[in-house]
């Protein structure tokens, strides 16, 4: 596809009936200066859904601090709030719901996760900033990436093309351009003007992608700079890997926006823990909100894990995890029994990296489910047939590990941040403050976990241990590989 047929449809759905009659009429109220709060209250209330949207949100947990009223008219938003604020917020809602509904693809549940998460911080740091209105930036986060929506009405196909092409490590703008011939934010941009969206809104949805998070221009307009901003930090992840650039990104955030770098994170957790609400008023539920759950890995802290252990015994722990994986590769070396060396793997995760339970399972593909074959410390005996779960993703994390090969570290697994993510099953057996699971690789493919939790009444699990629980599945699943390339008697 190039971009000139990708233009073609925008200005096929700028044809359809593709933008509501009301959002039509509050464009019209909004652009003629003699238009009162009466005029936009009349338009909001022909649409009942929206009438009801826009009223939780104006009573929701951010803007009841503010406010400290409870807000039962669209009349009185519009007086306690301001024309311009309501103008733009039912603006805003009128497209994302729009938005949420034009395709049927699976990947369109990613985009307005991301836009909805990606609103709760602009709207946070605008407060912060005091620069921007922040029910404008909120609006404008909800359909920054209204882009991706063009691009997957166009064409499905080539959509799923750009989707393999990330899994590949193609850069996203970089994909887009391969398939489309033309970005998300060109193909939004353009549509935005086609709708006659407000130029304010059309400049943030076509530049969000042209600055630099960590090489911003001097005079970045103050709602650009929120929504860049809040697009980025809807990405962080909490990876320890990834810990230096996010902090890169923080700071940078909190010179642009005139926010102390003191206050940051305080601010994104109190954006995190209103993102469910915000997204329940405009009557999203977040689901397997898949970044949210990552951003905000425990309470009281966005930025990081848990505290680190400290260098000593980070340095202690290391010499001997070096000394059990030489033991492990002359065992192997030497056809040594491979349950004896899995069984010197799990002992480790207790002894060394201080673990209290350790739980090898492995995959019985035949019933698709995980079965427990050894164990370690105190407890883990009796925890490890809870853990044989099915494989599938309503068991979290434990079979995640396996269908997304990569490791999970679930630290504080009871906060709301997770919103189910953490495993419910794993939980309910457990009862730990937080576990961490890596997936067992063999060359025939991803063929078990390794799980580790600090017991009931233990401490949370941090960072470093979910690394090094990694390292120990790796010398785990090289054990099985050998044991299942040796023939059988």
């Amino acid at each position: 596809m190039n971009s000139s047929a990708v233009f073609e449809q925008i200005e096929r759905m700028g044809e359809l009936p593709s933008l509501p009659q009301t959002l039509l009429s509050i464009q019209k109220v909004a652009a003629d200066s003699r238009s009162c709060a009466d005029d936009l209250a009349a338009s909001v209330l022909n649409d009942q859904a929206l009438t009801m949207r826009v009223l939780k949100v104006v009573n929701s947990a951010f803007y009841q601090r503010r406010n400290q009223e409870q807000i039962r008219t669209v009349r009185r938003a519009v007086i306690v709030m301001g024309f311009e604020a309501v103008c733009r917020l039912a603006l805003g809602l009128s497209v994302f719901d729009m938005m949420s509904k034009l395709s049927r693809s699976p990947y369109l549940a990613t985009i307005t996760r991301h836009s909805l998460v990606c609103a709760g911080f602009a709207q946070a740091m605008a407060e912060a900033s005091g620069r921007v209105s922040p029910e404008e930036a909120y609006v404008t986060a909800l359909v920054h990436d209204i882009g991706k929506v063009v691009l997957l009405e166009c064409s499905p196909a080539d959509m799923d093309h750009v989707l393999r092409d990330l899994e590949g490590g193609v850069p996203a703008l970089e994909a887009e351009r391969r398939r489309f011939g033309i970005t998300h934010d060109r193909a939004g941009r353009r549509l935005a003007a086609r709708w006659k969206l407000p130029p304010e809104l059309q400049n943030v949805i076509g530049d969000h992608h042209d600055v630099d998070p960590l090489h911003p221009p001097r005079d970045l307009d103050p709602l650009l700079g929120v929504i860049v901003y809040a697009n980025a930090v809807a990405r962080f992840t909490c990876e320890p890997a990834g810990h230096a650039p996010e902090q890169a990104v923080t700071r940078a955030a909190s010179r642009v926006l005139g926010i102390p770098f003191a206050r940051m994170e305080g601010i994104l957790l109190r954006a995190a823990d209103e993102i469910a609400d915000l997204a329940a008023c405009i009557g999203h539920g977040i689901g397997d909100l898949r970044d949210y759950g990552q951003l905000v890995n425990r309470a009281g802290g966005t930025l990081v894990a848990p505290a680190a252990i400290s260098a000593e015994d980070l340095a202690r722990r290391t010499a001997a995890q070096l000394d059990l994986y030489r033991r492990v590769g002359e065992g192997i070396a030497a056809g040594e029994d491979g349950d004896g060396l899995l069984a010197a793997i799990l002992d480790g995760a207790v002894e060394i990296l201080g673990f209290r339970r350790a739980v090898l399972l492995e995959v019985d593909q035949q019933h698709r489910r995980l079965v427990p074959t050894l164990c370690a410390g105190p407890g883990a005996q009796e925890l490890a047939p809870h853990l044989a779960l099915p494989l599938t993703r309503a068991s979290g994390p434990l079979a995640l590990a396996i269908l997304e090969h990569r490791a999970f570290h679930v630290p504080m697994a009871d906060s709301p941040a997770y919103q189910g993510l953490a495993g419910s099953d794993v939980l309910a057996a457990a009862r730990c403050a937080g576990y961490a699971v890596a997936p067992l690789a063999t060359p025939r493919g991803i063929v078990g976990v390794l799980y580790g939790d600090a017991g009931p009444d233990g401490q949370d699990i941090v960072a470093e241990q979910a690394a090094e629980l990694a390292g120990l599945a790796t010398q785990a699943g090289l054990v099985l590989g050998i044991r299942s390339a040796q023939p059988s008697v």
